[in-house]
Parts: structure tokens; sequence; C-alpha cells
């Protein structure tokens, strides 16, 4: 039996560029929006064009460029809305931590617990794919409050992130995609790289 395959979509947004992933099985045709920034036509617009089902939403951290498109896109689908902590607006959240399993459809993903940006920030890892919210960026990381928090955060993405397969996407919450191998040699804030 042959694995799974991801299909895998991308929207820069109106709300401080930040992006808008959606990932989906291609077998079932289940898919789940990483990030909604901002309401935008163009995901129900490319989930029509697939014939693919939303099954959920993960939020990667609660800032406003990355949950102000949520409220406008529950109205309309009842679905899961996976997260580390509660949300503005009393949006029902399934609160997770690290290690939780993310199923979508024939997929099996996990959540890592990336702190630093915010304190309750997440990334999803599925098969071959990282969705990295704002801890990681292609050639930066996301910004903190202070040196402690800027340590925590290099640690996290360092021992969650850029072990995984050199050749596995990046799609952060802003700017270009990448891979763990380009982030691990060329990334500024990790240097010396990983052994």
């Amino acid at each position: 039996m042959s694995a799974p395959h991801l299909i895998l979509a991308h929207f820069v947004t109106d709300n401080n560029e930040a992006n808008c992933w959606i990932a989906a099985c291609a077998d079932t045709k289940q898919a789940m929006v990483v990030d909604v920034p901002s309401p935008d036509p163009r995901i129900f617009q490319y989930l029509d064009a697939h014939d693919l089902q939303l099954a959920g939403v993960f939020i990667t951290h609660a800032h406003y460029d990355h949950i102000d498109g949520l409220a406008s896109l529950l109205s309309s689908q009842h679905v899961p809305v996976y997260a580390a902590a509660s949300l503005p607006g009393g949006i029902s959240t399934v609160t997770v931590r690290a290690e939780h399993e993310i199923v979508l459809g024939a997929l099996r993903g996990r959540v890592v617990e990336t702190p630093g940006h915010t304190p309750d920030s997440i990334s999803l890892v599925l098969p071959g794919v990282v969705f990295t919210g704002d801890a990681l960026f292609a050639g930066s990381i996301g910004g903190t409050a202070n040196d402690r928090d800027k340590q925590r955060e290099i640690t996290a993405v360092r021992e969650q992130i850029l072990s995984l397969p050199e050749d596995w996407l990046i799609c952060p919450g802003h700017g270009p995609s990448s891979t763990v191998g380009v982030e691990w040699r060329f990334n500024p804030f990790f240097n010396p790289p990983r052994k």
C-alpha cells in the first residue's frame, strides 16, 4: 500500500502579509487550514476547485494576523479548531500540546511546542512538511520580548524542527517557504548548525 500524498496550497493575505496554508490528504480529500489571517474567499475557492472537505483549522499562535479571519470561516464551517490555548472572541478550541496527534484523512501529524515568539506557539508536523507559524522563517526567527524568550525559541526550533529530515518543507507564518536543510545550514540564528 502506497503512502498517502499531501496536497499543499498557500495564500499571502492582506493582513500583515501573513500566510494562510491549506494541507489536505489526496487520498481522502480531507483538508486543514493552518492560520486564518483574514476572511479570504480564496480558501473556499481552492477547497471547492479541488473537491476538498474542510476537516479542521490549526492555529500556530493567537496573534491577530493569524486569527482575524477565523470567526468568518467558522460562521459557515463547523469544524474543530486546534490551538495551544483559548482564543479571543469566545472561539471554541481543541487544546493541543506537545506530541498531540493530528489526523488528516490518511495522514498522521503531530504537534510540537515552539515557544518564544509567544509562550504558547506551536507548530504542526505532517509527513514532509512543518508549519512553523512565527517561530521560524526563511533565514530568521520570530521576534521575542527578551533574550530569554529568544534562546527558548532557538532551542525549541533546533530540537523540534531542525531535527527533521533535511528535505522537509518549512511553511512559515510570513514570507517564503524553505527547507530544514537550508535553515540549519544558512539561517544565522542556528550557527553552528546541527551535527
